[in-house]
């Protein structure tokens, strides 16, 4: 786990990423983030690691920053492959907000973990950004079962199913607007585990040098 850095200031030259705009509210304990969606070759190129793997852990904690005390989640993941990076059994992600004891620090539009989801999650800057995961929710990816035919397949992060990468570049919908999307999409339609991770490993051969995220 790389050495904890504060993300909590707010410079512009920190927070000017290719696929990123954050927005601040007025009340201290809100946050909120939105996004512009990169293309499936865009998410390839402006991750530095990209891997497969479950959520094992979660827990926030405070921590020290310029602007006063801060409040943080760290998601540990046990990985089962990395098709970008550098090998490692276990990663843990560092995301501004989260609760400790009364003290809440919400971030609007940040992706949320529940130990036991398995995942493919495209991250760069880790520890040092709101949020590591390329461009919010585009930059991880559920692996679910289809119980119909034990199928592993891929949906977004709103649970729709990811039947193209094409559809990596579409706004990802309000929660309503998901669930009446992933009860129209059949998980037959999705990409298979394999066929998204095929993709993935034909996109980084053929992409460009990643992308570092300011």
């Amino acid at each position: 786990m790389p050495r904890p850095v504060s993300p909590l200031p707010l410079s512009p030259s920190l927070f000017r990423p290719l696929f990123f705009t954050f927005t601040l509210l007025l009340t201290p304990a809100v946050h909120a983030l939105s996004v512009i969606a990169p293309t499936f070759p865009q998410l390839v190129a402006a991750s530095d690691t990209i891997a497969r793997g479950t959520v094992t852990a979660i827990r926030s904690e405070e921590f020290d920053s310029a602007q006063g005390r801060g409040v943080r989640t760290l998601v540990t993941l046990r990985l089962e492959r990395i098709l970008k990076g550098t090998p490692a059994e276990t990663i843990t992600l560092t995301l501004l907000g989260g609760t400790v004891g009364k003290r809440t620090l919400r971030v609007v539009g940040l992706p949320t973990f529940i130990v036991g989801q398995r995942q493919i999650i495209f991250f760069a800057n880790n520890g040092t950004v709101l949020c590591p995961l390329v461009a919010a929710g585009h930059g991880r990816y559920h692996v679910l079962t289809d119980p119909a035919t034990q199928r592993d397949y891929v949906t977004r992060d709103n649970l729709a199913p990811l039947s193209s990468t094409d559809e990596i570049a579409l706004p990802l919908a309000t929660p309503a607007v998901a669930t009446i999307t992933a009860r129209l999409t059949s998980p037959a339609d999705a990409l298979t585990l394999a066929a998204f991770e095929t993709q993935i490993t034909a996109a980084l051969d053929s992409s460009a040098p990643a992308v570092r995220l300011p």
